[in-house]
């Protein structure tokens, strides 16, 4: 009896560690390397809302092979640093319960030759590639003379439209894996031009993994966009009376969100030409979505009458610049409108008097 309960102990025992284990991401393979430098480890660091964590130290063998076993408990992006180097440095992006083998040639910097195991990486290695002529250009430049920097810049100008072009392309055709939710931020620096893209992968992405952290930041910066073209964040708020109002429920109109307050100067000046329009346009599908960021119900209530802002849709939370509306839609000063179009898209932003009338015209025709 004694025996089988040693026998059982040590079934349960190695059925924990064959558990834990499985529970391991491993990452394995070699680093080609034949300069004088030897690598003798790598420092693998976690990228956690924006810090970058060092969570383990891998040995690095005489001969260029290494083994990580990593706990990944959600898709994550990870800094890798090969030592002695202070410069040579890559990028893993790993999901759970995964075996992945990667390689690298690492003489001039770490080029990643071969991946088995993992969609993401071998998605990260496409992106590399096709970006590999602007990352020599940007590390000669640092080190380069003043006539050679002109020279890389001119160099510079010349690739980056084929380069650009060929990230995107390769983008779209891997927009449903996971790792194109980070990679996509490669066009940060012109968000707006490339704003089809960023949408494309939030599309393919938001369904499959509704839950991944990288695809609700994605969405939330587009939904914070407030880019033209891209659809308006819905708004929720109480009328005078207590009633609550949405403005999702204004589709199939033209719409003017106008952000103002009782106590605003410059709202109330432009009230009369926003009524006028009013007036001019409503029976042709224009409408006003008014949010006040008052915080005296009366003085609000007083101002609507006053300036005969006799369109029904006034709302606003009562919490002056803590306005929930006005933090949605990024407003830092008023008056503010965007203005929307039938399907709840933003047609145009920040339009008052002529440029607001012009605009109307253009879409009703006079």
């Amino acid at each position: 009896m004694m025996k089988r309960n040693m026998c059982l102990a040590v079934i349960a025992v190695l059925s924990f560690w064959s558990l834990a284990y499985a529970q391991k991401t491993v990452v394995l393979g070699n680093l080609n390397f034949k300069s004088e430098t030897t690598y003798s480890e790598m420092v693998i660091s976690e990228v956690i809302g924006g810090t970058i964590l060092p969570i383990d130290t891998v040995a690095i063998d005489k001969k260029g092979d290494y083994k990580a076993e990593l706990t990944v408990k959600k898709p994550s992006l990870y800094v890798v640093q090969f030592l002695p180097s202070q410069n040579e440095a890559t990028h893993w992006f790993l999901v759970p319960k995964e075996r992945v083998r990667l390689n690298y040639d690492i003489d001039k910097f770490p080029i990643l030759t071969s991946v088995k195991g993992s969609d993401n990486m071998v998605v990260y290695k496409g992106f590399f590639e096709k970006n590999i002529d602007i990352e020599i250009l940007n590390r000669e430049y640092s080190l380069a003379t003043t006539d050679r920097k002109k020279e890389i810049e001119q160099e510079f100008r010349k690739l980056y439209p084929t380069i650009t072009e060929n990230i995107k392309q390769h983008l779209l055709n891997n927009k449903d894996v996971l790792v194109s939710a980070f990679l996509v931020t490669c066009f940060d620096q012109e968000f707006a031009k490339y704003i089809s893209v960023y949408e494309s992968v939030r599309d393919a992405l938001i369904a499959k993994y509704p839950n991944d952290g990288f695809v609700k930041n994605l969405d939330e910066r587009l939904k914070k966009a407030l880019l033209v073209g891209t659809l308006a964040p819905d708004i929720v708020l109480p009328s005078p009376d207590g009633n609550v109002l949405k403005l999702s429920d204004l589709k199939g109109k033209v719409v003017l969100i106008d952000f103002w307050a009782s106590w605003c100067g410059p709202c109330r000046r432009e009230n009369p030409n926003v009524v006028r329009l009013y007036d001019k346009y409503n029976a042709k599908g224009f409408e006003i979505f008014s949010v006040s960021l008052d915080k005296d119900r009366n003085a609000w209530i007083k101002a609507i009458k006053d300036d005969k802002l006799i369109w029904n849709n006034h709302v606003s939370d009562l919490k002056y610049w803590s306005s929930e509306a006005a933090k949605l839609y990024g407003i830092s000063s008023i008056p503010s409108t965007i203005l929307l179009d039938k399907d709840g898209r933003i047609i145009a932003k920040n339009l008052r008097g002529r440029e607001l009338e012009n605009k109307l015209k253009e879409i009703f025709g006079e």
